[in-house]
């Protein structure tokens, strides 16, 4: 029988497991930061889909599942999303060589630097021309906050 298995993930993005049994919150805490493990939405409830195991098929590799960072039933984003875009956020904050509209350029972009859309193109020409105007420290904490989570196009065009 076909099996789906679900995601326990910290509330700051660390996954316990993609093998997690059932679909409601395990009551334990991330051994990497201490917070929280949960397997669902934290705004639908929906569960965070992991592993699917197919019956009859054996599978020889350890592949997970990669952490999700917007829930597929409400599309909002998971705690650790929210965060990184928040902590982004705040770094800009604190650069005063920017203005506040091209801080606001920039905090609109990073969704589309995460993950592919038809505004990812855009999002990187906005960041490209912002970020260059940007202090040293606000540009590697961006970069450091960022190089482990925007999409694969992203990654090859701004920091390569």
């Amino acid at each position: 029988m076909d099996r789906q298995y679900y995601q326990s993930v910290c509330l700051n993005g660390h996954q316990k497991t993609d093998r997690y049994e059932f679909a409601t919150d395990p009551k334990e805490f991330c051994m990497d930061c201490g917070k929280k493990l949960i397997s669902t939405c934290q705004s639908c409830r929906s569960p965070i889909e992991g592993n699917f195991h197919v019956s009859g098929i054996l599978v020889l590799s350890n592949r997970t599942e990669k952490v999700p960072k917007y829930c597929s039933n409400c599309s909002l984003p998971y705690p650790w999303t929210s965060s990184l875009l928040n902590n982004a956020a705040e770094l800009l904050a604190l650069d005063a060589s920017l203005s506040i509209d091209e801080k606001e350029l920039i905090t609109d972009a990073l969704p589309d630097l995460l993950i592919d859309t038809p505004a990812t193109q855009v999002a990187m020409a906005k960041y490209k021309i912002v970020v260059s105007k940007a202090t040293k420290v606000v540009k590697d904490s961006l970069y450091n906050l960022l190089i482990d989570v925007v999409s694969e196009t992203v990654k090859k065009t701004l920091f390569n």
